[in-house]
């Protein structure tokens, strides 16, 4: 019986982590895995993601009280032949006004880094892609790329992992 006396590289690297495996599981860098660079710049993406949701949140705002305040102006009605949703375009206005407004505040505040912003523009970006969906048939140009800016805003905030918090945890001593 012969033995492979060919040394491997470490594959649970203590200390510096110098292992260089190829398999699955092999080749970790040590304690603290996933804290490295990578992690910073996935870090850094979410939140650059996070400051652009709270720059789309007052845009789509400023562009739903717009479109509040001329669906308000016009008296008439929101009517597509066949369509099972059809909205006095007055309160239609009033509907999108208040949820630009909303829409603007939780943009503010996320980009003030509150808290409870990121939450709050998970729901209204939800509700802001429900309206855009009943106004479709509408202004389906714009109605899409309003579903597909929620989206973005949805995934942007969901996926920010802490970004928000991390002068709370800097500040109560949990990092050096």
């Amino acid at each position: 019986m012969s033995q492979n006396t060919a040394q491997r590289p470490p594959t649970t690297g203590m200390g510096t982590g110098t292992g260089t495996g190829t398999g699955m599981g092999m080749g970790t860098t040590g304690v603290g895995t996933g804290t490295g660079a990578h992690a910073e710049r996935k870090a850094a993406w979410a939140i650059g993601g996070s400051f652009f949701a709270g720059v789309l949140l007052l845009v789509i705002g400023a562009t739903d009280i717009l479109q509040g305040i001329a669906a308000i102006r016009r008296n008439a009605f929101l009517n597509t032949a066949g369509y099972t949703y059809s909205f006095n375009l007055t309160s239609w206005g009033w509907i999108h006004l208040a949820i630009g407004v909303l829409l603007a505040l939780v943009g503010m505040a996320l980009l003030a880094r509150a808290r409870w912003a990121r939450y709050a523009g998970i729901g209204l970006a939800a509700l802001n892609m429900i309206a855009q969906f009943m106004y479709l048939p509408h202004q389906p140009v714009w109605a899409v790329v309003g579903i597909a800016l929620s989206a973005f805003i949805i995934w942007a905030l969901a996926n920010d992992r802490g970004a928000l918090d991390t002068g709370a945890r800097a500040g109560s001593g949990a990092r050096t």
